[in-house]
């Protein structure tokens, strides 16, 4: 006899949670999921698990030609944009409406008082601006890895992990991202000279208490991999290595706006593709619904459709940036960028909270097709 649990699925005869698995995720198929994949191993390596080389090519270009500028502009508009408007897309599901207007509070005052907690620091001036600055900063360490501690989830899923391996996996990314980050934190002088107003030495100390949370996470963390009954599948390893060096632009390029760019592609083509998996996967089987969502399910069925947004988001934001700067306002595009940026931490936190029930029972079973343990 199966009795129904409050995530999404049912306890079967062993005891064991199995995930409900909507009609249309079953209709995705499962045979690439066999070998380890999410999607499959070209869809994986291209936008999940090799996404990093293409900051490594923007390094290439910012190091060695004169076009770096220009391909920062590139990525950070037709790349890093779309990326932090896409978390928006939740709320343009039918299915979603009852929660986050149960929960209005989170979802729309939320991002109001980020927005005017932006607005009033900007309005401060320069330490205002580095306020800002330094908690972009701080927040994206914590955000990045967060996703690449998601991801991996998906893998080790794939390849019957177990799931207390998650904990330590998750504390030993943030934490070598961390201490990348921090390593040469003198190099961005809005954090840093924070840091120094709280202690001269606490830019030192916190350095070394990530390196050293680093090592007791990797050690607690390689104690579950080798107690894992057979060998880490190829996708999953490579993917953590790929997390575990995400950040190391910080160890070698002095320029932390650089460094960020760097690190930040894989990031933003990695977060991309897990949303368009997802709505592509959620949507695509469905008809009708509100405007909102046939759009969504216009989007996300056509690959085409996904770029030509990207150009057109990446374009619009572009001309919203150089018209500022020639009525002489680009401090109000700051605000909206800064906001933006934070307000997307923000929500992200909210829409990919898979402690939250709702959250396991309406993403969950699009982006792991098959059935392990929870």
């Amino acid at each position: 006899m199966q009795e129904r649990s409050s995530v999404g699925g049912y306890l079967n005869a062993t005891g064991t949670l199995e995930i409900e698995r909507p009609a249309s995720a079953v209709a995705a198929g499962i045979s690439s999921k066999d070998r380890g994949w999410i999607e499959s191993p070209a869809y994986d390596l291209a936008l999940l698990v090799l996404s990093p080389a293409a900051g490594l090519l923007f390094a290439l270009l910012n190091q060695t030609t004169q076009f770096g500028n220009f391909a920062g502009l590139l990525v950070l508009y037709f790349v890093g944009l779309p990326h932090y408007l896409s978390t928006f897309s939740f709320y343009l599901g039918d299915q979603n409406r009852d929660h986050y207007r149960l929960r209005w509070t989170a979802f729309f005052l939320g991002p109001v008082i980020i927005f005017s907690s932006v607005l009033g620091l900007q309005l401060l001036g320069v330490k205002g601006v580095g306020v800002v600055a330094a908690v972009i900063f701080t927040w994206n360490i914590y955000h990045v890895s967060l996703q690449s501690g998601g991801i991996l989830s998906l893998y080790r899923r794939l390849n019957a992990g177990d799931q207390m391996e998650k904990r330590w996996a998750n504390m030993t990314i943030l934490s070598v991202n961390a201490a990348m980050s921090f390593w040469f934190v003198n190099y961005f002088p809005p954090l840093y000279n924070l840091l120094v107003l709280v202690h001269p030495a606490a830019p030192l100390v916190l350095r070394y208490a990530c390196l050293a949370t680093a090592l007791v996470s990797g050690i607690g963390y390689t104690y579950y991999l080798l107690k894992r009954p057979g060998p880490v599948r190829v996708p999953e390893r490579v993917f953590l290595v790929s997390s575990l060096l995400l950040f190391h632009p910080y160890l070698w390029m002095r320029d932390y706006h650089a460094a960020a760019v760097t690190m930040l592609t894989g990031h933003f083509i990695q977060y991309l593709g897990i949303v368009w998996l997802l709505n592509r996967r959620k949507y695509t089987q469905q008809v009708g619904g509100s405007a909102a969502q046939r759009l969504l399910i216009k989007i996300s069925s056509r690959p085409r459709m996904v770029l030509g947004s990207l150009l057109f988001l990446g374009a619009l934001f572009l001309l919203m940036d150089r018209g500022s700067r020639l009525v002489g306002m680009h401090v109000g595009y700051d605000i909206v960028w800064g906001s933006l940026v934070l307000i997307h931490f923000y929500v992200d936190g909210l829409v990919w909270a898979f402690r939250d029930s709702f959250v396991r029972k309406t993403v969950g079973p699009y982006l792991v097709l098959d059935s392990h343990q929870v």
